[in-house]
């Protein structure tokens, strides 16, 4: 039976430093796209002027009402922070919802249309999906995107625990390589900013029993230990830079010098590391030391600790048990370069999508299979 109206599929991962979703339309190509994080709320009756033009993603608002919500870059005017410590399930659904609305704007999509969405969440707040679809239900039985165009959009909706994706491709490495993924035990540390989610796959199936998220994110550590090494907030973003880049003489606006943050970097790799020290000890390190299992570290605080972390496995010789998520992902590197302006700018950002184009991955694998079964 021919579908009456186009089915879009979409990949959600609604990181605090961007969302960042994969889609395709039937018979067209796979696209990636990047929003910023924020979302604001306000008056229609509040907003004088609301400027027009730009990339939909860049300018990205709906009405619903006499309520204006404004995602991602849109919605930077109207606040003053993006905390890194809001959970992710506050404002997942506009967010998803501004994603929608721009994609509909850039595809040429109808005023009707269906979308099967997979979304990621941190595996302690996927008690919050109920709340999460019911509210993202509710906006699209009808919102107005830029005042343009109302869409009305069925949702077929589904949940991963954030690592999901990054076990898919996982499993495509080792099928490649002519092993099957159930044979191994793989574990996934996913080190955000925000929290920590290690997740235990056994003989191919996620074991809750063994995956938490009980250990702190970075951020918290990052604060701690920059206030320690006497570096000010205004200067988070240049040593935030410096961990990243590995050069630890950069300049400083805030002092209008170059500063070296040599011992500040120093400062927030070893209080990471001894929170991650004993989260390991408690959890991974037992099983490794038995030989059982193999290592994946993702999220940005894995991408900026990436030589401290190799060097910790490496002393305990388990460095050949340890991968990281955005190494061989060749396919993902190619897509995010060529469709994503921002990855000039933002040379970690392929890594950040790393999880959320797995995802991608697992909802066409979902596709493909119902097909054949139909």
């Amino acid at each position: 039976m021919i579908s009456r109206t186009p089915t879009l599929l979409l990949a959600c991962d609604l990181g605090k430093s961007g969302g960042k979703f994969f889609y395709k339309l039937p018979q067209g190509q796979t696209h990636a796209l990047w929003m910023e994080a924020e979302v604001a709320k306000r008056s229609a009756s509040g907003v004088a002027q609301v400027i027009q033009g730009g990339r939909p993603q860049d300018n990205a608002w709906f009405r619903l009402g006499d309520e204006l919500t404004f995602v991602g870059k849109a919605a930077q005017a109207f606040l003053d922070y993006n905390s890194f410590k809001e959970d992710k399930c506050l404002k997942a659904a506009e967010r998803i919802a501004g994603a929608l609305g721009a994609i509909a704007k850039t595809e040429n999509l109808p005023a009707h249309f269906e979308a099967i969405v997979l979304i990621l969440l941190p595996i302690n707040e996927l008690a919050t999906r109920q709340h999460i679809a019911s509210r993202l239900i509710e906006i699209c039985q009808g919102f107005r995107f830029q005042d343009e165009m109302d869409y009305r959009i069925e949702l077929k909706l589904s949940f991963r625990p954030e690592g999901y994706g990054i076990y898919v491709l996982r499993k495509q490495q080792v099928q490649q390589a002519g092993l099957a993924i159930a044979q191994r035990t793989t574990w996934i540390e996913m080190l955000g900013h925000r929290n920590g989610t290690q997740l235990a796959f056994e003989t191919g199936t996620l074991n809750s029993a063994k995956s938490t998220s009980k250990f702190p994110g970075f951020w918290e550590l990052f604060e701690k230990a920059a206030n320690t090494a006497g570096v000010s907030m205004t200067e988070y973003g240049v040593l935030f830079q410096a961990l990243e880049s590995r050069q630890p003489e950069l300049y400083s606006v805030a002092k209008g010098a170059t500063i070296n943050f040599s011992a500040a970097i120093a400062q927030v790799e070893a209080a990471y590391l001894a929170v991650l020290d004993s989260h390991f000890n408690d959890h991974l390190i037992p099983d490794l030391a038995a030989g059982k299992g193999d290592v994946i570290l993702a999220g940005g605080a894995a991408y900026l600790m990436r030589e401290p972390l190799w060097r910790y496995f490496d002393e305990r010789g388990f460095s050949s048990r340890l991968s990281f998520a955005w190494e061989n992902q060749e396919m993902l590197t190619r897509l995010v370069a060529a469709q994503l302006p921002e990855a000039h700018e933002m040379p970690s950002l392929s890594m950040r999508m790393t999880d959320g184009f797995g995802l991608f991955q697992a909802l066409l694998g979902e596709m493909n299979r119902m097909k054949v079964a139909s």
